[in-house]
């Protein structure tokens, strides 16, 4: 008798067997590090398919094309590095942050960002990802259908913490949330392609007394 694999689910609009969801995974790993590695133009499917010990059929069971593989690595390695990054609420840097009366939505924004310049000692994968995100929404028009939803999904992170702030006083409400979104969402990026570029890091610790300033700035005007 056949050993049982799991139970049938519902993913991605098809049903399939629960444990197929570890072939997925393996794909998503593959391509997050083969495309950090060569970039996106130059990944290959059957590359891909090859780190994960797996068929280029096997790819195309879930993916349909290299733009939608491209797009799921894209939003696996931010949530992925975004989950390492909720270890930042239980560091010094955090609490020492959270002193400031109103702050706290300092950390959800580092929460957020695709490096965590105290836990990550190199650039990251999901660094290279996002770069590689923009660059390949600027030159390829099948990226930009798909890459950009995603690109917009981070963004709309960034809106929703500014937009709370505001809502609790934090951040004076005369702003612009989209406007101020942009910048943090600018802001990580941009030191991200010096990094990549080969700059060294800035102190870690450099950056505290910096975003305690940005932070009483953007308070409301008494």
């Amino acid at each position: 008798m056949p050993e049982n694999s799991g139970s049938i689910v519902n993913i991605d609009g098809r049903l399939r067997r629960s444990s197929a969801l570890a072939t997925k995974e393996k794909i998503l790993q593959a391509a997050v590090a083969e495309i950090a590695d060569r970039g996106y133009e130059r990944a290959r499917l059957v590359d891909i398919a090859e780190r994960a010990d797996l068929t280029v059929g096997s790819v195309y069971t879930w993916f349909k094309n290299k733009s939608d593989l491209f797009n799921a690595a894209l939003e696996y390695s931010l949530a992925q590095q975004q989950e390492k990054n909720l270890a930042f609420a239980d560091s010094d840097a955090a609490r020492e942050l959270e002193t400031e009366p109103n702050s706290h939505w300092l950390v959800l924004i580092a929460m957020l960002a695709p490096r965590h310049m105290i836990f990550d000692k190199g650039p990251t994968d999901a660094q290279k990802l996002l770069i590689e995100a923009l660059k390949s929404a600027w030159r390829d028009e099948e990226s930009y259908d798909t890459v950009r939803p995603q690109i917009a999904k981070l963004l709309d992170q960034y809106k929703a913490i500014v937009e709370n702030a505001m809502e609790s006083g934090s951040i004076d409400n005369a702003l612009d949330a989209g406007l101020l979104a942009r910048l943090f969402i600018a802001f990580p990026v941009g030191l991200s392609l010096l990094t990549l570029s080969g700059l060294p890091d800035p102190d870690p610790a450099e950056f505290l007394p910096f975003f305690q300033r940005f932070d009483k700035t953007l308070r409301p005007q008494e």
